[in-house]
């Protein structure tokens, strides 16, 4: 063959490789189409009725090793019916997780994360590592938009890397902030080296015009303006971490006319502090948590706090010494009106020396007349190195035949049934 012959013949190949390649793909292209038709003819799933298949999913979310976080993206790819199910439920993206450091593109997804919420209320769990630097304002400035969705947010500070008094602008220029339909708010720091201004999470609490619980633990705040009291009042349950790094100072400038549980390590506030709040609340408050080992309050502050609160039913006070804790039950045995619908009583003593401490005779004794007035459900007095007289026990084992649980001992050992 000629030169120009062969070449015409490589031309005429090429071609026909050309249109048999683009024959292959066409092919490929009806083998997925077809493997899909017949996983989706296969898939028990799929031909289940939307409400069933859409409540499987649901169900995937709290069983997944992931949780919540990744389940619904992941079911967008597996099949065209399970991502026509995921996108038809809007119940799966009711949970949306930030994890910073992350970058600008997860402010453009947000939005459509949202959107395929619908009208359902979502809730945000924000976690943040090491420097406050990784904290995205264009993200979060995305999530303080569409705050009106959000009914639970969440914030976990992981700031092992940060250095000291390193403070984080959760706001940005976001501001002022809507919540609406926000219930809980939550912010926990794995330790305690960075701050958070006070003003921002005042921002936050009146912002929500619906919250009814705040959790703050060891957090530090900053207050970074002359703050004036702020008016909660659906505000029901506002508790601070049993640690020295739970900075509970916030806790003054807060009127809470509903506060029904409240737990504070008195770290930075003082007795008469805590008896201007309870006075200013004037709150049916049922449950009681307090800290004594940093001696911000005195005994007396204790007990007319305490008879400024005659609703309250559970009463926790977590390093009280052993004086405080005997001039307590004998507040209790002389007042039959302090606390008269007290049931569920706990204390955890402060060590002494690393040792557990002893009560004495007179304190244990004093005790059971304080119970006589009273109907306790629950008793808890932990650690002590030594049991009650045979006596008190005698009488703490009678009021647990009736029901009452009694524990009085060491975590390990309770002497009430020992």
């Amino acid at each position: 063959m000629s030169v120009e012959e062969l070449r015409a013949r490589i031309a005429a190949i090429d071609h026909e490789i050309e249109l048999q390649k683009k024959l292959l793909e066409r092919l490929e292209q009806d083998r997925v189409r077809a493997l899909r038709q017949l996983n989706t003819a296969l898939d028990p799933v799929a031909r289940l009725p939307l409400e069933i298949s859409s409540e499987i999913f649901l169900q995937s979310l709290a069983t997944s090793p992931s949780g919540a976080r990744g389940v619904p993206t992941v079911l967008l790819g597996i099949f065209n019916a399970w991502t026509d199910i995921a996108l038809a439920t809007p119940a799966m993206w009711m949970a949306v997780h930030i994890h910073f450091p992350c970058g600008d593109h997860f402010a453009k997804i947000l939005p459509i994360w949202f959107q395929r919420a619908g009208n359902f209320p979502l809730s945000a769990s924000i976690s943040l590592c090491g420097h406050s630097t990784n904290w995205n304002h264009r993200v979060s400035d995305v999530l303080w938009r569409h705050g009106g969705q959000l009914k639970h947010l969440e914030i976990l500070d992981d700031d092992d890397i940060t250095t000291n008094n390193e403070t984080l602008d959760l706001l940005g220029a976001t501001a002022p902030v809507s919540l609406p339909l926000l219930e809980t708010l939550m912010i926990r720091c794995q330790h305690q080296q960075r701050k958070y201004p006070s003003s921002q999470i005042f921002q936050l609490l009146g912002g929500a015009p619906n919250i009814v619980e705040f959790i703050s633990d060891k957090v530090r705040t900053r207050n970074d303006l002359d703050l004036e009291c702020l008016t909660v009042p659906t505000l029901r349950r506002v508790i601070f971490g049993e640690t020295s790094s739970s900075d509970d100072e916030i806790f003054f400038y807060l009127v809470l006319p509903a506060l029904e549980t409240l737990s504070l390590p008195m770290c930075y506030i003082s007795g008469s502090e805590l008896l201007a709040c309870i006075k200013r609340s004037a709150a049916p408050l049922q449950d009681l948590a307090l800290g004594w080992k940093f001696g911000g309050m005195q005994s007396f502050q204790l007990h007319e706090c305490l008879g400024l609160i005659p609703t309250l039913t559970r009463f926790k006070i977590w390093q009280p010494s052993v004086e405080a804790v005997t001039e307590l039950f004998v507040a209790l045995a002389d007042s039959p009106s302090l606390l008269p619908n007290l049931h569920d009583l706990t204390v955890h003593l402060r060590p002494a020396d690393h040792d557990a401490p002893n009560l004495p005779e007179f304190s244990w004794r004093t005790l059971i007349r304080a119970l006589s007035t009273r109907r306790v459900e629950q008793l808890h007095i932990a650690p002590v190195a030594t049991s009650p007289p045979m006596d008190v026990l005698a009488s703490l084992r009678e009021l647990a035949t009736t029901g009452a649980k009694m524990h009085v001992g060491t975590e390990e050992l309770n002497f009430v049934v020992a």
